[in-house]
């Protein structure tokens, strides 16, 4: 079989669905440690609807404002904090991104420029109902993606 170097897009947002993606992104990159070593790209996207992700910090009461301010990067750090810590103890390549906007729209535009291999997304499997009046991301990406999409389900 031919082996060759694969780009794994992994979707995080700090939740432990997103952290399951990131195990299931990490052991599918680790799998193929050859010549041609797997990269692992995690994507977070700030959504325009969303001013406070103050959530994803252990302490603190004050909404986090603007991607300047130190508030901010502790976030994106909490984030990424898995996917850094699992690519790190499996050798795994590893790049983050940050993106504004729409999840989905945002998902799909990195795999397109980076010309991924597999999307990885959590899913928390609102039902029809929830998904129809709420939308979803993984309904989303999984309808306009490039490539393959691996689904974790929550």
């Amino acid at each position: 079989m031919l082996n060759y170097r694969k780009k794994i897009l992994v979707a995080v947002d700090g939740s432990a669905v997103s952290d399951k993606a990131v195990y299931e992104a990490v052991w599918m990159a680790g799998c193929g440690q050859g010549a041609f070593p797997n990269r692992v790209v995690a994507v977070f996207t700030k959504v325009a609807y969303a001013t406070d992700y103050f959530d994803k910090l252990p302490t603190g009461s004050n909404p986090v404002i603007a991607e300047n301010d130190d508030r901010w990067q502790e976030v994106v750090e909490q984030i990424f904090l898995v996917a850094k810590k699992l690519a790190s103890e499996n050798n795994v390549l590893l790049e983050t991104k940050v993106m504004f906007g729409d999840p989905a729209t945002s998902i799909v535009k990195v795999a397109k420029d980076l010309d991924v291999d597999v999307i990885v997304i959590g899913s928390t499997g609102k039902g029809m109902v929830a998904r129809t009046l709420l939308g979803s991301v993984s309904s989303e990406v999984l309808n306009h993606a490039p490539c393959s999409v691996y689904l974790v389900k929550a």
